[in-house]
């Protein structure tokens, strides 16, 4: 397997992913630079498309104004990143005992671009589908990534992470939690290149 996330550091993540019940959203380091821009000229050359502007239910509607790309080929260099990231991820979950770590997979990709001056995403929640964690790679930008209370923002707080982090978010499935935090994008000023990274469980 080749290997990626030079910056990773298996002990800061080990750590990181323990916290996650308390702390709901951490950041840590990931990708050298050379990985970084590497990465980002990966994403330059995929088709995006808007995505829908507003999703959701009725009485709960979320207001997105990003690009996305889920479309990728399993041959794809994301998700040779994908991969090599699992297995750091299952090693943990393994150490922490987690029910269900033989079955976790990052087998749910996207790509996404958020351009300067887009409003990004309003609060929400991920499908419950969604399990055990969410691994978020920033490859450029800035914006704020932030995790809240309720769908009005209540409580806000950004996780800061600069380009080439990894953000790791709470998703049910680990361990005293089923908690969905809510979250949310804004503040973008300079082109914000992210990888999405989920272990759909109904797949």
């Amino acid at each position: 397997m080749k290997t990626f996330c030079k910056k990773l550091n298996r002990e800061t993540l080990d750590e990181s992913i323990k916290q996650l019940s308390l702390q709901k959203s951490i950041a840590i380091p990931c990708l050298d630079e050379k990985e970084r821009l590497s990465f980002i000229a990966a994403a330059d050359s995929l088709n995006y498309r808007p995505a829908k502007s507003i999703t959701g239910s009725p009485n709960a509607p979320v207001y997105q104004d990003f690009e996305l790309c889920y479309d990728l080929p399993p041959t794809n260099i994301f998700w040779n990143l994908a991969c090599f990231l699992e297995s750091y991820v299952r090693r943990t979950l393994k150490n922490l005992d987690i029910v269900r770590h033989s079955n976790f997979r990052f087998n749910d990709l996207i790509v996404q671009r958020y351009l300067p001056g887009c409003a990004g995403i309003t609060p929400h929640r991920d499908h419950l589908k969604y399990e055990i964690l969410v691994a978020i790679i920033v490859l450029s930008g800035d914006g704020n990534f932030i995790v809240c209370d309720d769908r009005a923002g209540a409580g806000s707080e950004i996780i800061k992470a600069l380009p080439g982090d990894l953000l790791l978010m709470l998703a049910p499935g680990l361990p005293s939690s089923e908690i969905r935090p809510f979250h949310y994008v804004s503040g973008i000023s300079k082109t914000r290149r992210t990888v999405g990274l989920r272990y759909d469980s109904h797949a």
